[in-house]
């Protein structure tokens, strides 16, 4: 067991010498009460030895020797003593204190000078109660040695470690169920509370995860095989990874073993093969539509997404989402452009095609935009007041004078029908609001 020293810290000397003097004063609670099925005790056998303990001239003697014996005594002799220095090891993120002394295993001392952690406590007894073959269950007052977990420690255990999430590791022992979600891993510190060497091939351990819900009625689950499977919990049961560790491995293979399978899922969610329901959820936007139905055609294994959004399903099927925008949007320009004829005429003729033809593509915003960034003429900022008033704009009016608002009004029922019009119908009304243009 790694040990290092340092000077003892007041409130460590404190503690120490307080556990000590209790165990002077009444040396025999320190000895596991019988649960009533041992037998004949062999820690009845030491009350005899500890009687002798009370003569300190005795106890001097004894604290020089090794075992139990040699550590409670040299533990009793501790109460009278200073402690400029103490030792400690690490038992988890713990570091745990006690006084060196005598010849006796640092264990023995360590779980006496720390009777009161009932988790510490019992490394003085594990030699005991290997070479003996007898079980210990350490509680907060007091240590039982029994062939059975008492029902009062199984009691204590259940109370301890339980916890109150909805996921967690189901661990059944005898007849209690013990909820484990913790950082650490909860069989591993469990059996710092007793000795009971049949404990893991009576334990059981299920997973509580809802790693995947069916929110759709199918006729038939794809993935219910995949659902119904186990995973191994030996390295769990052997204290080799935490609760939350074992509940991720869970989680990780049940959706490797869905991987598989063609299913729509997002979170916990499964959606079966259904791909409109799956499509409603991503809510996908006019440019990724396309994309994303494409792969919805073509994908012959699970699609499995955190969140509902069709820019992440796109990404993570490598997509170049910018690319794919301008792709669109170009695509939908040419497509709403094509209807409408060559127009050659002068600049006016031309900025009133111009903003025509934005709107076509970008609608009233992208109006707004070019307007903004063009410098203009009188005759121009009539035209962009009636495309302004045709298109409901408000709240640019002080921009513009009257003359150029009272005209633009004038001219807003010819924007009006421009913007209206297809094919060689737009140049008619081109040409008509170019004559009332002048």
């Amino acid at each position: 067991m790694p040990m290092k020293v340092r000077i003892a810290a007041k409130q460590v000397e404190k503690k120490l010498l307080g556990v000590a003097n209790e165990i002077k004063q009444n040396p025999y609670k320190i000895l596991p009460e019988c649960g009533g099925d041992c037998g004949k005790c062999y820690f009845e056998k030491l009350k005899k030895e500890i009687e002798k303990l009370k003569d300190e001239k005795y106890a001097e003697k004894v604290a020089k020797k090794k075992g139990f014996l040699g550590a409670l005594a040299a533990t009793m002799l501790l109460a009278e003593q200073k402690i400029p220095y103490v030792a400690f090891i690490k038992m988890g993120d713990e570091n745990v204190y006690y006084a060196k002394r005598g010849k006796a295993k640092d264990e023995l001392l360590v779980g006496l000078q720390n009777w009161d952690k009932p988790h510490v406590r019992l490394l003085a007894y594990l030699d005991i109660a290997k070479k003996k073959k007898v079980s210990l269950f350490s509680m907060p007052d007091k240590i039982v040695c029994s062939k059975e977990p008492p029902k009062e420690f199984l009691q204590f255990l259940q109370k301890k470690f339980s916890c109150n999430k909805n996921e967690y590791v189901k661990i059944k022992w005898r007849n209690i169920e013990i909820k484990a979600c913790s950082d650490k891993n909860t069989i591993a510190e469990m059996k710092k509370y007793f000795y009971y060497p049949d404990f893991e091939k009576e334990i059981t351990v299920e997973v509580k995860a809802n790693v995947v819900e069916c929110v759709l009625r199918c006729s038939h689950c794809l993935i219910e095989d995949v659902l119904k499977q186990d995973i191994d919990s030996g390295p769990y049961i052997n204290g080799m990874v935490s609760d939350k560790k074992f509940l991720e491995n869970y989680r990780k293979k049940i959706l490797w073993n869905i991987e598989s399978k063609r299913v729509f899922i997002i979170g916990n969610k499964c959606y079966g093969d259904n791909e409109e329901a799956f499509l409603k959820e991503l809510e996908p936007k006019e440019w990724e539509m396309e994309a994303v139905m494409e792969i919805l055609k073509n994908e012959r294994k699970a699609i499995i997404l955190e969140t509902a959004s069709a820019t992440k399903l796109l990404e993570k099927y490598g997509a170049d989402l910018q690319k794919l925008k301008e792709e669109y949007y170009e695509k939908k320009k040419e497509e709403r452009l094509k209807s409408l004829p060559i127009v050659k005429g002068d600049r006016i003729a031309e900025f009133v095609d111009s903003l025509a033809r934005i709107y076509k593509v970008e609608g009233k915003e992208g109006v707004i935009r070019a307007i903004k960034s063009k410098k203009m003429d009188i005759k121009e900022k009539a035209i962009s007041y009636a495309f302004l008033y045709a298109l409901g704009v408000k709240g640019e009016e002080w921009k513009y004078t009257k003359m150029e608002i009272d005209f633009g009004k004038h001219l807003a029922g010819y924007v009006d029908s421009l913007l209206k019009a297809e094919g060689e119908e737009y140049k008619k009304k081109l040409d008509v609001l170019l004559k009332e243009v002048g």
